[in-house]
């Protein structure tokens, strides 16, 4: 699985670079390009006067007699001369990152009579305020709270947000899209379990932002959706994560990471490494940090990981993998503790631990060897649970056999035919002492005749 994740190539990561637009269909504008499309209504792509416009903008409701029916993806992107932003009747739709760059931007408008969009306090939403479209990136207050209405935040919606510190997402909110808090100046950000996916980009370049809750329920976190948070310096995962994407947490301030064992796939250089960032924010290479430490329990994707390489893509991880005894508790914050290679003899015990190393260490000699044919055994003990086990039952129900044979033996009564035996070999060695030691009789009659 992780295999086939780093198979893939270098994910282009672009500091939100315009997508292409679509050569215009109709009579030149100076202000638009765009087409018109079978409906007969005008479709805006690309704001030609994004590098020189400055005041409020209002969208034109049509244009060489044709109603201006949808805005194109990034349509007005970097316009940053932008105070505000007017959308008529007549449009019904947009596409993503419509405003991204728009830095000066204080409020959006919507004409009375528009069916699908609204604002409230001056913030664009959609479909009976359920979609949140756009956050004035120059609004004063530097926190927010989104309507529990809201069960998707768009792509870029706070992107660049200047005075913003906290945003307060409800539990009605399922999907964070790509971008959505992108280059933001916020410091804290809490992320509620209902959140299924957190998209592409969607925290990158939020260079203050220090704190994140990831609650319990969350699923997926996609490319680069942390990268380049600097002030980023740990995080907790939750145990429903099954995702981690490419550059998912790379460039932050992150020097260890503790990966629950729900997480099935970590995607190439998902977090361990510093990028090289073009000026347009494509990644020009990757550095591992070399001390980087990836915690989480033995076997899991977590270990995986630490050692993972692609021979194809000049991939090969060489990161410290410590095992802990349940990675749903960071062990970085001091509340997890870390696993153990031997087996516990005390009865009372549970489940099986390892020893840290420098209890592995006290096994050699002071030079530094292993002591020894009883060395290797000793290492092999400690490396082979399965053998450590057999060895305990086996020596445990031998001994246990080895008392029960002792304790019959030793009360086990004679036979009469031991009792028979017992006598003849009195009566042997009667007769043999008899032979040997002469009575003091007969030596006297032996002394007289001589």
């Amino acid at each position: 699985m992780l295999a086939a994740a780093m198979a893939c190539c270098l994910l282009p990561l672009s500091a939100a670079a315009a997508p292409e637009t679509t050569e215009e269909t109709s009579p030149v504008n100076t202000e638009y390009s765009y087409k018109v499309n079978a409906e007969g209504k005008v479709e805006l792509y690309d704001f030609k006067l994004s590098g020189s416009f400055t005041g409020d903008l209002v969208i034109p409701s049509e244009i060489d007699g044709h109603p201006v029916g949808y805005i194109g993806n990034a349509c007005f992107y970097n316009a940053a001369g932008i105070t505000s932003v007017t959308i008529p009747e007549s449009v019904s739709n947009m596409g993503d990152d419509v405003f991204l760059g728009c830095s000066g931007i204080t409020s959006f408008s919507v004409a009375e009579d528009n069916a699908y969009y609204t604002v409230k306090d001056g913030i664009l939403f959609a479909d009976s305020e359920k979609f949140f479209v756009a956050y004035p990136p120059a609004r004063s207050g530097d926190s927010y709270t989104i309507p529990d209405t809201v069960d998707e935040i768009a792509p870029s919606a706070f992107a660049y947000a200047q005075n913003l510190k906290e945003v307060v997402i409800p539990e009605s909110v399922q999907y964070i899209d790509a971008w959505a808090f992108a280059y933001s100046k916020i410091e804290k950000a809490t992320i509620p379990g209902s959140v299924v996916q957190i998209d592409d980009y969607a925290y990158a370049y939020c260079e203050s932002l220090s704190e994140v809750t990831l609650e319990s329920g969350i699923d997926r976190i996609t490319n680069a959706s942390f990268a380049f948070d600097t002030a980023l310096k740990q995080i907790t995962l939750p145990n429903t994560l099954t995702y981690i994407g490419q550059y998912a947490f790379c460039s932050t301030g992150l020097s260890c990471i503790t990966v629950p064992s729900s997480v099935e796939e970590i995607s190439y250089c998902a977090f361990g490494y510093t990028l090289d960032a073009a000026e347009d924010g494509s990644i020009l290479s990757e550095t591992a940090q070399p001390d980087f430490i990836v915690y989480g329990e033995p076997g899991s994707m977590a270990q995986e990981y630490a050692t993972a390489s692609d021979t194809d893509n000049d991939y090969e991880n060489h990161f410290t993998f410590t095992a802990v005894e349940d990675a749903d508790i960071p062990y970085e914050l001091g509340g997890g503790k870390l696993a153990e290679t031997v087996a516990v003899t005390d009865p009372a015990a549970t489940s099986e631990t390892s020893v840290p190393e420098s209890t592995a260490a006290a096994a050699t000699g002071p030079s530094g060897d292993s002591g020894g044919v009883f060395g290797d055994i000793g290492a092999a003990l400690r490396n082979n649970a399965a053998l450590r086990t057999g060895l305990g039952i086996g020596g445990g129900v031998i001994i246990l056999l080895g008392i029960i044979l002792a304790v019959v033996s030793f009360r086990k009564k004679k036979t009469p035919e031991d009792a028979d035996e017992t006598e003849d070999e009195t009566d042997e060695d009667t007769e043999d002492e008899e032979d040997e030691d002469p009575s003091p009789e007969e030596n006297t009659d032996e002394e007289t005749d001589i």
